[in-house]
């Protein structure tokens, strides 16, 4: 159950940052290596990979954008709830 609502967090997440939504290069792209990484962590047994640093590469980057894209901000901020549900 977990599992499925970071999934439809990180789905809703990649939806705001393809309606166009100007976020710089940087930020794009660390958004995009967090939810990699995200989606690895969901791919592989728990024990597996290391979860340490997750949300706060997350938190990272949302907080250089909160101001100026905060649908944005909100999407990945769901994103890191559904991680706390998890206990990463």
């Amino acid at each position: 159950m977990e599992n499925e609502d970071l999934r439809e967090q990180l789905a809703a997440l990649h939806t705001v940052l393809g309606d166009g939504e100007s976020v710089g290069p940087e930020a794009r792209e660390l958004l995009r290596a967090v939810m990699d990484d995200i989606q690895r962590v969901l791919d592989v047994e728990e024990d597996d990979e290391p979860r340490e640093g997750l949300v706060d590469r997350l938190q990272e980057a949302i907080g250089d954008f909160e101001e100026s894209h905060p649908t944005l901000a909100e999407a990945a901020g769901r994103v890191i709830d559904a991680l706390a549900r998890m206990g990463i």
